[in-house]
This record gives C-alpha cells, structure tokens and sequence, in this order.
C-alpha cells in the first residue's frame, strides 16, 4: 500500500461467506496487517449490516444515513451504545478517528483548503460552478477512448464527403433533455452514460448529430437523417447518400431501476432496439456504412461484421458530454484513434464460459477470466483484450492494426 492511497471502500459481495465490510480477515488481516494500509477504510451504501461486526472487523467510516429509509442507522448512536455496552472497544474508536484525521492531513485538507459553499449556476440549478475548461479535457477523453475495430478501403477517415446519411436514434440526444430520466435510467437518444446511483448530470451534451452538422455545413456536405430505429426509414435515408454512419447502442446500469425489461443487467449481448436490422437495413441499399456504436461492455459483432457493405466500425464506448465532438476528430482524422479494447469481444455468447447464476459463487474460474479464459480454453476471439487500430496522419493515410495483450 505504497500509493499514497488515503481511503479503501469495503464493497458489497462476501468473502469466504463474510461480508466484505465486516470482514476481519480482509480488512484487518490482509489490508491493515499484512500490507500495513495506515488510512481509513470506508463502507459501500447499505454494504454495512451490523453496528459491532463492521467495527471490530476495521471498517472506520460509514456512508451517512440509514438504509434507503428503513430508518436503521448502524452508527451514531448504536456505534457509542455498543462502546458503553463493552461489544466494542474504545480503542477501536480512537482508531478510527486517528485514521481518519491522518488521511485530512495527508491530503493537506487542514492549509488553505477550499472553504465548503453552495451557490448556484446554470440558472439555479446545481452546486457551484467548476467546469472551468473541463470541457477541453471531456473531449480529450471521449476521442481518445474511441476505438476503431475496422476501416476498409480507407472509409476513415472522411474526407469532405458530398452527402452523409445519420442514421438511428442514438445520434441525438434525448428530445425531453439529456437528464430527463432519473439516474439516467432510460435508453432514449444517445448513450453516453450507463445509468444507476453512480450517474451524474449532464451540464450539456454534445450528440454525435449536432458534432456532424457542425463539421457537415464547414466541408459543404450536404445531411440526411433518419433519427429513429426504424429500418425502412433507415434504409430510405441510407439510400439517398453518399456514406452512411448507422449509430447503435447498447445499455445497463444497478438494478434497482428496470430499462425496457432489464433489471440493471443486460440480458445478451446483442445491441439495443434492433440495432443488427438496423445496420443490415441500411448495408443493404448504401456501400459504404460505418457503424458506431455506444456500449456498456462488449456485443456480438458478428452479423454486423459479415456485411460486406459494413466498411467501417468505430467503438465509442461510453463517452460523456463531449460525445459528437470527441467522435468527429475521429471521423474527420483531426486525431488518430488511440483507444484500446478493455475487454475481449467474443465470436459468439458463450465463449466467454459464464452464465447468470443466482446465490453465492466460489470463483471456481480463478484468475481466468476475459483474455486469460481465451488462452486458457484456446479460443479465438473476434477483438482480442487491447485490440485498436491506430493511424499516424502524418505519415500514412492507412489505419494500421495494434493490439496490446497483457
């Protein structure tokens, strides 16, 4: 523990049939005893379930507040009766509180520290202002986390295309808002975050359309869109253009909010909203069609990739505020892709060798998991883990393959 790491969060799941926050081998065991952790260790919300089981196991903080209003708050009050009652030392308090302050001081909290405030922007609503020129750092990561998966006969990047059909309801932002779903639990518009309590809201975002048109009216190229996921409308868009770019997505976020039937988890791997028609529908009437695609995690690209008219594929991932500006350095070629897959893409579902299973798990696979499981059980994947092409535009105008297994 040599990283200057100040707060460890003890985090849901069981160990060894323990939770994790109130396990004593974890947490004064292993972090604490055997790695010498010196700062604070920090509950998950609602990861806590007793008031002397978490304390005496070195839990140190707890998330403020009760369970999601069952009004059983673990600490406070239950924390000093179980000191009185002898269940947990005074020590082990004072414990807490020097691991506390000593992670406020590491972090010099104590100097010149930013007073806490709240005052209003953007018309009231939210804390203070801090945006600053986050905004040229939002764009920095949305491009350079976009990563190319294919670009044939050098469809990419655009150069000044005389007409471009935008394609599907993921290249514009939600009609009613890019906040208009609580916690981001909707899959309308497009993706640029999953959605659950770990969400934040969108001081703007930017769709991939608007980047498009912005670009569009400086090269004369003239737009046609169809914004939904229809395939007639799609294809009919598709066919009165030069190039197609087909956007499709797919979403998922914590399961106390269900998205079109799915319970935090997604169900498969395939895209959202017919996503597969959709790109066939439009690769059956336009040579030239690229996808890009917004996701949580990996797809089966498999019925998308044997189209012959699919010349290009771009993973965007999920990309934030900045979405469309990001994606247009990309496309245009005023930045080379760097991204880098972070998963393996598989052939089919189950090569991955895993399965909803309910209860506890034993983590019979071990270390091999993603990559490692490909070696191990000598499967070929469609994208390995650290798969991206790259291109130098100073040097050559063709993307070359690079990938990074580790």
């Amino acid at each position: 523990m040599k990283a200057n790491v100040a707060a460890v969060m003890c985090s849901y799941n069981k160990l060894n049939g323990t939770y994790a926050c109130e396990s004593d081998l974890a947490l004064n065991g292993l972090l604490k005893g055997e790695l010498g952790f010196r700062g604070h260790v920090v509950s998950d919300w609602n990861a806590q379930h007793t008031t002397a089981g978490s304390a005496n196991a070195g839990m140190d903080m707890s998330m403020p507040g009760d369970n999601f209003g069952d009004n059983n708050f673990l600490w406070g009050t239950a924390l000093t009766n179980a000191v009185s009652g002898g269940q947990v030392d005074k020590s082990r308090v004072d414990d807490m509180v020097e691991r506390i302050l000593a992670s406020w001081y590491y972090l010099g909290q104590d100097v010149d520290y930013p007073k806490v405030g709240w005052t209003s922007w953007n018309g009231g609503v939210g804390g203070p202002d801090v945006q600053g020129d986050h905004k040229i750092i939002a764009r920095d990561i949305a491009r350079d986390g976009i990563v190319l998966l294919k670009n044939e006969n050098n469809a990419l990047p655009l150069k000044k295309p005389a007409s471009l059909a935008i394609i599907g309801n993921d290249a514009i932002n939600n009609p009613d808002g890019p906040n208009a779903c609580v916690d981001r639990g909707c899959d309308v518009g497009t993706l640029a975050m999953g959605w659950g309590s770990g969400t934040a809201e969108f001081p703007y975002l930017i769709s991939p359309l608007d980047a498009i048109k912005t670009q569009a009216t400086a090269d004369g190229t003239t737009i046609v869109t169809s914004t939904t996921d229809s395939t007639s409308e799609g294809a009919s868009a598709a066919g009165k253009a030069d190039t197609a770019i087909v956007f499709i997505n797919a979403d998922s976020g914590e399961g106390y909010i269900t998205v079109e039937g799915q319970e935090g988890d997604r169900a498969d791997l395939d895209p959202w909203h017919n996503g597969n028609g959709l790109v066939e529908a439009v690769a059956n009437v336009n040579k030239n069609t690229i996808v890009v695609i917004h996701s949580v995690g990996p797809l089966i690209l498999e019925k998308i990739l044997a189209l012959p008219n699919v010349v290009a594929v771009v993973w965007a991932g999920l990309p934030g505020q900045e979405s469309g500006n990001g994606l247009v350095d990309i496309l245009y070629g005023s930045k080379s892709p760097s991204g880098k897959l972070p998963y393996t893409i598989a052939k089919q579902a189950s090569d991955y060798g895993t399965s909803p299973q309910s209860g506890d798990d034993n983590y019979s696979e071990g270390l091999y998991i993603d990559y490692r499981h490909f070696d191990e059980a000598g499967i070929e994947p469609r994208y390995e883990f650290g798969f991206g092409l790259c291109e130098s535009l100073t040097n050559t105008p063709r993307f070359k393959s690079q990938s990074n297994l580790a």
